[in-house]
This record gives C-alpha cells, sequence and structure tokens, in this order.
C-alpha cells in the first residue's frame, strides 16, 4: 500500500483526476473479535482485499483486486461477485506478487 501511496502524493498516476481505494484492515487477515467488528460495519464474506476506484469526467473503473498467494483461488462468494461483474465498468482480479501489484498500478491507473 505505501506504494500505492506514493504513486497518488508524487501525481504520477495520470489516468484518472480522482482515485479512490479502500481494503479491509489488514486485508481480512484480523482475530475473530476484530471480524465481528467488521460485520457490524457491513463487511460480509467474499470482500475482496483492495477496491480502486478511478473517476474521470468521461470515464470510471472499479477493479476489485484480491491478493492470492500460490495457485490459491477466489471463494465461492468472491466468484459469484466476479461473474456478476459482466457488462458493466468493474474487474475483478488476483495479484500474486508485488511486483504484479505495482505493474498493474503502472498499467491500469
Amino acid at each position: 500500500m505505501a506504494y500505492l501511496r506514493e504513486m497518488i502524493e508524487l501525481n504520477q498516476l495520470k489516468r484518472y483526476p480522482f482515485l479512490y481505494w479502500a481494503c479491509p484492515p489488514d486485508f481480512g487477515k484480523v482475530s475473530p473479535w476484530v471480524a465481528s467488528q467488521m460485520k457490524l460495519d457491513g463487511y460480509s464474506k467474499g470482500n475482496f482485499d483492495m477496491t480502486i476506484i478511478g473517476a474521470g469526467s468521461d470515464l470510471t473503473k472499479v477493479w476489485l483486486i484480491e491478493f492470492k498467494y500460490d495457485k490459491n483461488d477466489y471463494t465461492a462468494e468472491q466468484k459469484a461477485i466476479a461473474e456478476s461483474c459482466e457488462g458493466v465498468p468493474v474487474e475483478a482480479i488476483k495479484i500474486y506478487s508485488l511486483d504484479e501489484f505495482q505493474l498493474f498500478l503502472r498499467e491500469n491507473l
């Protein structure tokens, strides 16, 4: 996340004049107590690790990002969300490394 913050601060993300991002605490790897508090805040099972919204005058796009290790796949809930995104400017993607995340930022934002 430090890399994303740095890119925003240095105004290196030129494609979208407005960029918003959100993620659950520690990308969802939390204690049962924190998980219960997150449910009270509206989080539910299957939330993606990060949501990035790029907005401009004529272009808006949403990326649902899931950070995975090895060859892990989406949960059943995430698959349902990813499949429901067809036809709208929302893209669900899996990221397997920091290098891959940085490449995604450079190519898309």
